[in-house]
């Protein structure tokens, strides 16, 4: 890290919330991601409240009201926020505050006068010791010493760097440590740790009890208590769990199967009882008689009744059918129901169909009477002499009291043969009509039928004559847009030509006061009727700097005292009402507002490069507003 430099004659300013002025390196230890931005803020209860007052029923003499905590909000280039405390400076004993800002204080040997964000950017940077004296001290700002290394600590444990734990094997079984007998030794000792870190930090976020309220002390420290005496039962069990887990011989109850054979192996398994033989015993652990070596079992059948014994099923199922082979059987389902499904459509339609042709044709029949053989040539004045004779005979074979009914029901049948052949007759006279009008019908279907294949040609025609102009609109559209791009670019690149034909105008050539009063009036008019955009952003060269200094200059080269030395010259080279102009146009130019509306800032993409302009244009408009309002 380069030192700052001393010596010199006026005190240097720091000012912003960028950080890095001073110290190159400060960034990276400071900003989570290069391109991130620092802002600071004051902390208030009432912040986002209607409320203008506090309510003094909930003020607590431990608050301090004499100054607010300061916050650091950090803006990420996705334009995610995070915010911190700014921590506090170290202050000598009776300083109450940070007190008022700006002000001169003294930093690594330099004297320079420092605004409350770089002050703020000096405390959070762990590099950096702040201290504030008693006036008429300086405050102070040195290189912090360098911590002593110290060993990690984990909860409340030490992990010495000596005896690593050994690396966790999840593929690795669990296996007993001899090989008759496996058992699985059980650690809770993290699960320990994890909870009293969770109980720690219970304790920590309780609120600490105030001093006038003597029953929420009491209950503070019951609460401890009580946490202390459950974590003290909570060891005491888990160490006695893993005692049994790790000891399984020493288990005192064991099952007798009852076993045919009495030999000695099999009597040795059963312990010797004091007392009532038919009191019962209570297992302190079902798991223990099983982890007891019995050799009459081999090791297989071991295998499978031992509770703590995890292998796993590496073998994988044989794939017995293909996945092609089950997608061409389904698919083949969705096709049989969807032939099903338009199957049943198809045969009720048709079922309907039937009914109402059936249906229509009873009608049609039921009009219609029977009717008898047609008339022939011995048919005259409506009378056949087939149904003479019949009569006749009828008549003749015809004897008693029925005769007289058989007659009349012969009469009406008659009458009605006679109305039907009566209606054909009609039909037959009326055919030349229909025939007529089933021509015209078809004539008019048909003429129907051409006036919509013409309404359909001149639709088709009417819709390729829209294609056609829509075709040549869009061609148009292209073309003009093509000339108005290659006008842009001719535009742009003459404005290009001219910017750099200014520029190096001023940068070529020995410089002097004048100069700098004739540069800044001619770019000023330039700099208010440009249209600065994305595509071509302004840059710092370009701003007229109200400054005597070469135009080769940084943002450090501009000031209070150089914007007023300017102002100074021009009042004595301008004289009258011109003067008052310059400085006019000078105040709008640089005013926030104005560089805001015109989004200025916003059509530079470096970073750096517009928080410069912006720090810049700043300085310029806050030096300008006093000999503005002086002149006024």
């Amino acid at each position: 890290m380069s030192a700052p430099h001393a010596g010199s004659s006026t005190p240097r300013k720091l000012i912003g919330p960028i950080p890095g002025i001073l110290d190159p390196s400060q960034p990276q230890r400071l900003l989570r991601f290069p391109s991130s931005r620092l802002s600071f803020a004051s902390f208030h209860p009432l912040t986002a409240t209607s409320s203008a007052e506090a309510d003094f029923r909930k003020l607590s003499l431990g608050d301090e009201f004499h100054n607010a905590k300061r916050v650091v909000i950090e803006t990420a280039p996705t334009g995610e926020s995070y915010w911190r405390f700014v921590p506090k400076a170290s202050r000598d004993e009776g300083v109450i505050d940070e007190g008022d800002w700006p002000r001169l204080i003294d930093l690594c040997g330099q004297l320079v006068e420092c605004y409350q964000d770089q002050w703020d950017i000096h405390k959070l940077d762990p590099f950096y010791e702040c201290r504030v004296r008693i006036p008429p001290a300086l405050s102070v700002i040195t290189y912090a010493p360098k911590p002593h290394s110290s060993p990690l600590k984990m909860g409340k444990r030490a992990v010495s760097s000596e005896h690593p734990p050994p690396p966790l094997n999840r593929r690795r079984k669990l296996d007993n440590q001899d090989g008759s007998t496996r058992h699985t030794s059980i650690s809770l000792d993290d699960e320990d740790n994890d909870e009293d870190e969770v109980e720690e930090m219970v304790i920590d976020e309780m609120p600490p009890p105030r001093g006038r309220s003597v029953g929420a002390s009491n209950l503070a420290r019951k609460k401890r208590e009580e946490i202390s005496k459950n974590r003290q039962e909570r060891r005491g069990k888990a160490t006695r769990r893993v005692e049994k887990l790790n000891n399984p011989n020493e288990s005192n109850f064991y099952f007798d199967f009852g076993s045919a054979d009495s030999s000695p192996s099999r009597t040795q398994s059963v312990p010797p009882q004091n007392g009532d033989p038919n009191t019962k015993r209570k297992a302190s652990h079902l798991a223990d008689p099983l982890r007891t070596p019995d050799e009459e079992y081999v090791q297989a059948l071991y295998d499978d009744r031992n509770p703590f014994n995890y292998h796993a099923d590496k073998a994988k199922r044989t794939r017995t059918v293909s996945p092609t082979v089950v997608r061409r059987q389904l698919d083949a389902m969705r096709m049989r129901r969807e032939k099903k499904k338009v199957e049943k459509r198809e045969a009720k339609l048709f079922g309907r169909r039937q009914r109402w042709h059936e249906e229509f044709m009873r009608e049609v029949y039921a009009e219609v009477p029977d009717m008898g053989p047609l008339p022939g040539d011995d048919y005259q004045n409506g009378v056949d002499e087939n149904d003479v004779d019949e009569d006749v005979e009828i008549s003749d074979s015809e004897d008693g009291p029925d005769s007289s009914m058989g007659d009349q029901e012969e009469e009406a049948r008659r009458a009605a043969i006679a109305e039907s052949r009566r209606k054909l007759a009609e039909l037959e006279q009326d055919r030349p009509i229909w025939e007529a009008e089933a021509r015209k019908r078809a004539m008019r279907e048909k003429a129907e039928e051409e006036a919509r294949r013409l309404q359909a040609e001149q639709r088709k025609w009417a819709e390729a004559r829209l294609a056609e102009e829509e075709k040549q609109r869009k061609a148009a559209a292209a073309q003009a847009q093509a000339e108005a791009e290659r006008r842009a670019k001719e535009e742009k690149a003459q404005r290009q030509q001219e910017r750099r034909q200014r520029h190096d105008r001023w940068t070529n050539g020995a410089w002097s006061n004048q100069r700098a009063l004739e540069r800044y009036r001619a770019l000023g008019d330039v700099f208010d009727t440009f249209k600065y955009s994305v595509d071509e952003p302004i840059s710092f060269d370009e701003v007229p700097w109200p400054v005597l200094k070469k135009p080769s200059l940084s943002v450090e080269d501009i000031d209070w005292a150089s914007v007023e030395q300017f102002f100074d010259y021009a009042k004595t080279r301008v004289k009258g009402q011109d003067y008052k102009t310059l400085l006019e146009k000078s105040h709008r130019r640089f005013h926030p507002d104005r560089w805001r509306s015109r989004n200025l800032i916003k059509t530079v993409e470096d970073e750096l490069e517009r928080d410069a302009l912006e720090v810049a244009a700043n300085t310029v408009a806050q030096a300008i507003t006093p000999i503005w309002k002086a002149l006024r």
